[in-house]
């Protein structure tokens, strides 16, 4: 404690600058070699032609595709030890010693045929029997390709007939609620047009399949006379597998040439005095098993630390035999591809092998059918293509400020370098045809200066490699300085006609190397990028996964499988052993095995190497692996590749209900957002108004109409809704287009204002018996014919006595009663506008009120991440008896469509393991999708079991009490509770201050009818679910089962935990005899999340939301309107005499207006008070009004979702969002051993 306690030590502050060149200088590069033979075991020599073992010296791979009989090792051994023979010379290399002899081989085919053409008398030469025979060779090869895509077309429209019936299947059967398949004309018009498509494409198949028969009739009837002469037919295909090998020779010369040839431009300089060239097709000795499997594990090793690749871009043509006797001593006139930029599909991106040959490779470079160069201007950077990617992660931007000012313009100007080159003793550089001659002079002065990067660097070295690069180089210079010869002046002077100071010669050095692969690395990274993207385009392998050599691969192992799926080898084995080295593995090899086996054992070592989960995410009902313990294996790499027939049908009938259910939310979003707009600009509109230019009762009756109307009867309302918000904003503006015509007379009017006087004198309220004369009550659903939108302006004319005297009569009112607002109050219609109020209409000009539906704006920020994390942090045990680790389980509600039959199909089965394919529908309680399974007969028995056990428990008996025996769930709020019903309590404030306060019966039969609403809206709550939500709330209380024990023997929904990239699958869940959880993977179709389709119940809820969310808005709307027209009674009661006072004021003296006073009447005065606070009140009541409508406006939100069910308030707010409905209600981290 006390040495702790009383530290002896002093810290160190080190310059920055100083830590760094320290670094610089002690940079070592501790890269981990892999095990295996680094180098191929043979190679030919492209200097001499001879086939060599244990190489040692720089070497290229090439890259090509097999054609049929190509020359293997034991060919050339065979050949090498006869050259005791005539026809081969003594001293030849061993390519030249195959050319010589399968010329003799094919001149012994040829005095054969010719020989046997003589005895049998036939007239025909020996291309013609070649042509015949290739002809019929294509013809077989047609048919049987016409006759396979035939039956694919007419499965596929078995298939698409089958999903036109399951929807009317399911939604008979289903038990879930309107499982939301395609329906109505949209649903019907695309199983049509997909029925009508498949038909046609059948009937097309149908006719090349004809044709394809036609021809191969044709094609053997030319072999007529082949067919009568077997020795002669066999003898003209020996001549085509002659001319085969006879073509691998020439692909062995061509590829040698053009190795030799780039190699000679000095683009990959290399001190190895040996330069080498590997063929996989002859330098591996297959018939020893140890070399074959140590090659095939090895390979992608071998590509990595190749210079470069040859990619030979073959021809597809299959007379290409025809087109080989042709050019047996010329060579041909044309080629597939003339140029890099016209390569299109070509053959050679359709192989499997070739596929580890782009990826690993460091640099490509691409010759066509006849080994002409497809040149590219890239190819002159050389290894600097591969490195560039590093030494722009580790030289930055700012190691080029401490550069002297008079070496940037020289470094960026190519004439200037061309003037700083070839001054006194010349720097050479190598010239390529395209490629930027500024980066070919820096690279030149980079090679000048001992710089040059190892090819061996990769994620975990590149950076101890570079700064140990740049250091060495340094160092160098610095010795070549000092010996001050004439090679050291012109080192001396370089750097002197670039600014630098020699004083420090290392970190001058060190500077200026960084200068110039900076610069370097400015000037080709584009042209890089567009390099790879274009080999992107026709090999179908992303930009970043081209070329990237030993660079760590970027995308999960899926993505890799995916890749691999398109692709084909000869051998079906091979397509998964040619991904050992592109997903890092290696494991022995055995062809006998096959595809299931080799794939299965691919998989352990991704997952044992790397806990990538993406190996998981397969699709295929057909698919599953049948080795046991590996279920959660697919039997093929086609799984990876959804777009298999079944598969895409059930997927595209998945998307299809996905979409009509997104159109409708999206119609009913689109009417809300518009109508909250709406809302919000008349909200603005009352707030900035003056309270007397307020049409209060047109704004009513506008709110009453919206209220009552649902939204997807709203959206064609809006453009006149918006254009009556231009009238009410600009009411003066339209005077002139009013009708003219009334629907009341004068004796209406005059009758109606006599009944109103006799209200308002019988009432008993206060202002009535001190004489003032109240204004009528608006009422917002029979309004009268349109006048002028502004507030009615009553006038009070007088007031009675106390003894029952009259003032002076009331004033006549103008005509105030509105056709418009009785057409909207009545009518409940504003699409359609009648005839008297066309010509106003026509000149309202509706606002814009295109907005984005709500979730829509989300939706398009929130996008998928590409890189979404595939690496289970959990451990993954793999054992022979299965794969064990930590799962997420969904409970899910299974339900059979075609049950009878599924029964029936299982009790016919001959043994429990038998496979039974059909289609099932998952709930998650919120969602529904429908897939296509496969699965044993056993399980499908019990799951049948549980089906009908869920079914009778679930939808028979408990939908009708299944909302009220729920305990976890929030009852919905009625409108009438104190807890969130603010608008209530401001309603019956403001109402009490301005008519109904003071109105004693009046108030009694107000409050009457209030509660009658309350309680018919609180029935209406209570009984207003449907059938539909109310299934909803049972089928959240059954799939949020806590206890495991309870949802063992059932199908569930599994991914692993704590991956992102991890997806559901369905497996079947058991409990074990050790208390531990079984489970197997059930084969189905992709379960996509984003096309499940909302179940109806949750659809319901989620309606309602929308119609409180308007509702609840146009009551805001009207808390402001509330306080307006507080103001607005104020100004009718005390607006006049205030006013005739205030005129009077100005002309009396302080003595006459204390005469006043003292001589008024107490009534006088009593009125005046009551008027005078009347108008204070109602200012209070508006200001008060407007905060509590504001407050309102921003709880509304919460104040809609507390009305939704507690369990449903996520799926509502995600659905409103249109965000996937994901499971959400899973038990996580559960421990299941998977079989």
């Amino acid at each position: 404690m006390n040495w702790l306690i009383h530290a002896n030590f002093i810290p160190e502050f080190v310059d920055d600058k100083a830590s760094k060149t320290d670094l610089d200088d002690f940079a070592e590069a501790s890269a981990i070699k892999p095990d295996g033979v680094e180098i191929p075991k043979r190679m030919f020599n492209l200097d001499t032609g001879n086939l060599e073992e244990w190489p040692s010296g720089q070497y290229v791979i090439l890259s090509h595709s097999w054609k049929g009989q190509e020359i293997t090792y034991q060919f050339i051994s065979k050949i090498k030890a006869t050259k005791k023979f005539g026809h081969l010379e003594v001293g030849k290399s061993d390519v030249q010693l195959l050319s010589a002899q399968c010329k003799q081989d094919v001149r012994a085919q040829i005095r054969k045929i010719d020989a046997l053409l003589n005895n049998s008398g036939t007239k025909s030469n020996i291309r013609e029997l070649l042509v015949q025979l290739t002809n019929f060779k294509i013809a077989t090869s047609g048919e049987e390709k016409a006759r396979n895509a035939f039956n694919e077309k007419e499965e596929e429209l078995k298939l698409r007939k089958m999903s036109g019936i399951v929807p009317d299947i399911e939604g008979k059967d289903a038990g879930v609620a309107n499982s939301k398949v395609p329906s109505g004309t949209d649903g019907k018009n695309s199983l049509r047009e997909g029925l009508v498509q498949a038909d046609a494409g059948m009937i097309q198949a149908k006719d090349q399949w004809d044709q394809a028969k036609e021809e191969l009739s044709r094609a053997t009837e030319s072999c007529k006379i082949m067919n009568q002469d077997p020795a002669l037919r066999s003898a003209v295909e020996d001549l085509i597998l002659v001319l085969e090998r006879k073509k691998s020779v020439n692909k062995i010369e061509g590829s040698m040439n053009e190795a030799r040839r780039i190699l000679d431009w000095g683009l990959f300089p290399s001190k190895a005095p040996k330069r080498y060239l590997w063929n996989d097709t002859c330098c591996i000795n297959k018939a020893d098993a140890n070399e074959l499997n140590e090659s095939l594990a090895m390979m992608g090793q071998w590509y990595n630390n190749a210079d470069f690749c040859l990619v030979h871009l073959d021809t597809t043509e299959s007379t290409e035999w025809v087109n080989t006797w042709d050019h047996l001593e010329k060579t041909a006139e044309k080629s597939n591809f003339p140029s890099f930029d016209l390569v299109e599909k070509p053959n050679w991106a359709t192989r499997g092998w070739t596929l580890q040959e782009l990826v690993l490779s460091k640099m490509t470079f691409h010759v066509n059918s006849l080994w002409q160069p497809l040149t590219r201007s890239v190819e002159g950077l050389g290894p600097y293509y591969y490195h560039c990617s590093y030494l722009a992660h580790h030289i930055r931007e700012s190691d080029k400020l401490d550069v002297p000012l008079k070496a940037k313009p020289i470094l960026q100007d190519c004439a200037k370098l061309q003037k700083l080159m070839d001054t006194e003793e010349k720097i050479d550089y190598v010239t390529y045809e395209g490629c930027s001659e500024k980066s070919l002079r820096l690279i030149g002065i980079l090679n000048y200066l001992g710089v040059h990067f190892p090819r061996a660097m990769n994620d975990d070295n590149s950076n101890a490699y570079v700064r140990k690069t740049i250091s060495l180089a340094a160092y160098e210079i610095k010795s070549r300085l000092e010996k001050g010869d004439t090679a050291a002046a012109r080192l001396r002077s370089l750097f002197e006609d670039l600014g630098f100071d020699l004083t420090s010669i290392r970190e001058q050095a060190t500077g200026l190397i960084k200068v110039l692969v900076r610069t370097l690395i400015d000037d080709c990274r584009g042209s890089i990028e567009l390099d790879r993207k274009r080999v992107s385009e026709f090999t179908n392998v992303p930009p970043d996964e081209c070329c990237r050599g030993l660079s760590r691969s970027r995308l999960p192992a899926r993505d890799i499988l995916v890749l691999a799926s398109h692709r084909r080898c000869t051998v079906p084995v091979d397509s998964v052993y040619s991904l050992m080295g592109v997903l890092g593995v290696k494991f022995p090899a055995f062809h006998a095995e096959g595809p299931t086996k080799a794939l299965c054992r691919l998989l352990d070592e991704v997952v044992i190497t790397s806990n990538d989960i993406s190996v998981f995410n397969w699709a295929g009902k057909d698919l599953g692996s049948p080795i046991r313990g590996r279920s959660l294996y697919p039997s093929k790499l086609s799984a990876f590749n959804p777009k298999n027939t079944e598969s895409y049908l059930t997927a595209k009938k998945n998307d299809e209900a996905a979409k009509a259910s997104r159109e409708e939310r999206h119609a009913l979003q689109d009417t809300e957002s518009r109508l909250t707009l709406l809302l919000r600009g008349t909200m603005e509109f009352v707030k900035a108004t003056p309270h007397k230019d307020v049409p209060v009762d047109l704004i009513r009756s506008i709110l009453g109409f919206i209220k009552v109307t649902k939204l997807i009867d709203l959206q064609p309302q809006l453009e006149n809704l918006s254009r009556l918000l231009v009238y009410l904003k600009n009411t003066p503006h339209f005077e002139e287009y009013k009708p003219k015509t009334r629907s009341w007379d004068d004796g209406e009017r005059t009758k109606s204002a006599v009944g109103e006087g006799k209200n308002s004198q019988s009432g008993g309220n206060i202002a009535s018996r001190f004489g003032i004369k109240t204004p009528q009550i608006p009422q917002m659903p029979q309004m009268p014919q349109m006048p002028q939108f502004s507030a009615p302006k009553l006038k009070v004319g007088g007031f009675q006595s106390f003894y029952g005297k009259k003032s002076t009569s009331k004033e006549p009112e103008p005509a105030s009663g509105s056709e418009l607002e009785a057409w909207i109050s009545k009518k409940k219609d504003i699409k359609n506008v009648p005839d008297e109020f066309k010509a106003l209409f026509k000149h309202l000009e509706a606002e814009h009120l295109d907005a984005t539906p709500a979730g829509e704006e989300t939706s398009k920020k929130i996008k998928p991440s590409p890189s979404d994390s595939t690496i289970c942090p959990n451990p993954i045990t793999l054992t022979t008896s299965g794969i064990e680790s930590i799962f997420d389980i969904q409970r899910v509600i299974i339900t059979m469509p075609h049950a009878e039959q599924l029964q029936h199909q299982v009790d016919s089965a001959v043994h429990e393991s038998e496979k039974i394919s059909g289609d099932c529908t998952i709930s998650t309680g919120l969602s529904t999708i429908t897939v296509r399974f496969s699965c044993a007969a056993g399980d499908l028995r019990k799951q049948l079991n549980v089906c009908d056990v869920v079914k009778q428990a679930l939808f028979d008996d408990e939908v009708g009490e299944g909302a009220q025996g729920s305990t976890q769930t929030e009852q919905p709020l009625t409108p009438g509770q104190e807890s969130t019903s603010y608008y209530n309590k401001l309603t019956s404030v403001s109402s009490g201050l301005m008519r109904q306060g003071s109105q004693v019966t009046g108030a009694t039969e107000n409050e009457d009818v209030k509660k009658d609403v309350q309680s018919e809206e609180t029935q209406t709550l209570a009984s207003g679910q449907t059938e539909e939500q109310r299934r909803v709330t049972a089928m959240l209380d059954f799939v949020q089962e806590t206890d495991l024990n309870f949802i063992v023997g059932e199908w569930v929904l599994a991914r692993f935990t704590g991956a992102e990239g991890a997806k559901w699958f369905l497996c079947q869940l058991e409990l074990g005899s050790t208390h531990n959880y079984y489970g197997r993977r059930i084969a189905t179709d992709e379960i996509d999340f984003k096309t499940v389709v909302p179940e109806s119940g949750l659809m319901g809820h989620w309606k309602n939301y929308m119609e409180n969310k308007k509702s609840e808005l146009c009551r805001v709307v009207s808390v402001f309107v509330h306080a307006r027209d507080a103001r607005r009674y104020a100004d009718e009661v005390a607006g006049p005499e205030k006013e005739k006072k205030d005129r009077e004021a100005p002309n009396k003296t302080e003595e006459e207006e204390d005469s006043d006073n003292a001589e008024s009447d107490p009534k006088e005065r009593l009125m005046d008070f009551i008027k005078r606070g009347t108008h204070i009140g109602a200012g209070i009541v508006q200001t008060v009004t407007d905060r509590w409508g504001e407050r309102l406006d921003g709880m509304l939100s919460d104040t809609i979702l507390q009305k939704v069910q507690k369990d449903l308030r996520a799926a509502i707010v995600n659905l409103n969002e249109n965000k996937d409905l994901l499971p959400a209600m899973f038990l996580s981290g559960v421990k299941v051993h998977m079989f």
